[in-house]
């Protein structure tokens, strides 16, 4: 019984995290035109981000709130492996956490430091102006894809490896469907890995731009959907 409530409770929680997830994702999107807003000069950026008035810093807020609920996803995970007999490792724990906390503090940027940015970038002097833009790409570089990118994305690439050992072997590699999705899991935590390469390419363009960083996530999403979905309809079915 305290596997089938574990491991459903967990299956639930991912699916209620990809689907959640999802919703502040293409509000941003839609009316920001993430991320591909973020490529352009800093001034368009904030031009763009003020003209989503207090509903987009709501929007980031609640994209913010999706990322730090996935310490609830992490730390159920880790009680169903272990309700199930399997090992869960305290590397693993701590980086599903830790990706957590810093992806969440990497987005939350949007919403207490921006908007003071966009105001005196778009409607100060030209020093105050200057001062704006050299803050927000400095504030975009470090906690955006040095924090929330690199360091938050590699965690949780760390987490997926985990999850993808545990499905693949011991006691939870139950059925082929189980081992594939493991395997699934193997497969997207490297290439997650380089993908990243592209984050160093923001810094120094001799490094190649491979932009396959964001399809590895939409592949993650799905994975962790397909997790979810079978966790909640199996239970403790062997």
């Amino acid at each position: 019984m305290l596997m089938t409530t574990t491991k459903r409770k967990a299956g639930a929680a991912m699916v209620g995290f990809a689907v959640a997830a999802n919703i502040p994702f293409a509000l941003l999107v839609d009316r920001f035109g993430y991320d591909d807003v973020l490529r352009e000069p800093p001034l368009d950026v904030l031009r763009a981000f003020e003209a989503g008035g207090p509903e987009l810093i709501l929007i980031w807020l609640a994209f913010a709130l999706c990322a730090l609920a996935f310490l609830w996803v992490s730390a159920w995970t880790g009680d169903a492996v272990r309700a199930g007999g399997g090992r869960w490792p305290a590397w693993a724990a701590t980086a599903g956490a830790a990706s957590a906390v810093v992806q969440a503090a990497g987005l939350s940027r949007w919403v207490f430091v921006v908007p003071g940015l966009a105001e005196r970038g778009l409607h100060g002097d030209a020093m105050s102006s200057a001062g704006a833009v050299a803050v927000y790409e400095a504030l975009n570089q470090f906690a955006g894809v040095a924090i929330g990118e690199w360091l938050g994305q590699t965690l949780l690439a760390a987490w997926t490896l985990a999850m993808g050992l545990a499905l693949v072997r011991g006691p939870l590699a139950r059925g082929l469907w189980s081992r594939l999705l493991g395997a699934a899991a193997l497969i997207l935590a490297p290439l997650w890995i380089v993908g990243h390469v592209e984050l160093l390419a923001t810094s120094n363009p001799a490094f190649p731009d491979f932009q396959i960083a964001q399809w590895v996530f939409t592949g993650w999403l799905v994975w962790l959907l397909a997790l979810g979905i079978t966790w909640t309809v199996q239970g403790d079915a062997k």
